[in-house]
């Protein structure tokens, strides 16, 4: 409910802002790049890692693939994997929606506005989204809810198909 709640009130105030179509168009194919990037990043990471500490890489890419999503992607890869594996999406992508609450204030400052988009993966549509405009500014409202969006459709295509590599 409180998802649903906040969902509207984003929308409602993307649809006072006038110039959010204008800034759609404005960006076009550049919007879809943003997300493209963040998930490629985002495996790239996951595979790194895994290969650190000995997982399966495919298994390591597949929770790199949640981009967040922890509600999701946790039971995809328990359903898929095992619990050990989807545990691990659990709290690796609870982690990454925490890290990017506490950490967006330094990416912004360090890395620019356009950064504080990537951390919180496909959480900047909603639990996120308050953190990226309060502290890159309304600008990135649209941009950040877009990826969240795109990102979150390929979870859902993503992570069953790196599992299964």
């Amino acid at each position: 409910v409180m998802l649903c709640l906040l969902l509207f009130v984003i929308g409602v105030d993307l649809s006072q802002n006038r110039g959010v179509v204008a800034e759609v168009r404005r960006a076009g194919a550049k919007l879809l790049l943003v997300p493209l990037l963040i998930a490629l990043g985002s495996i790239a990471g996951a595979l790194a890692v895994s290969l650190l500490i000995g997982l399966r890489p495919a298994y390591g890419m597949a929770i790199g693939a949640g981009f967040g999503w922890y509600s999701l992607s946790g039971v995809m890869l328990t359903g898929l994997v095992g619990a050990d594996v989807g545990t691990m999406a659990l709290l690796a992508n609870v982690f990454r929606e925490m890290l990017s609450i506490v950490l967006l204030p330094f990416v912004v400052r360090y890395l620019g506005k356009i950064a504080a988009v990537a951390p919180g993966g496909a959480t900047t549509m909603d639990t996120t989204l308050p953190f990226v405009v309060r502290y890159a500014g309304s600008e990135m409202s649209v941009l950040a809810f877009v990826s969240g969006v795109i990102l979150s459709l390929l979870v859902v295509f993503l992570v069953p198909a790196l599992a299964g590599l």
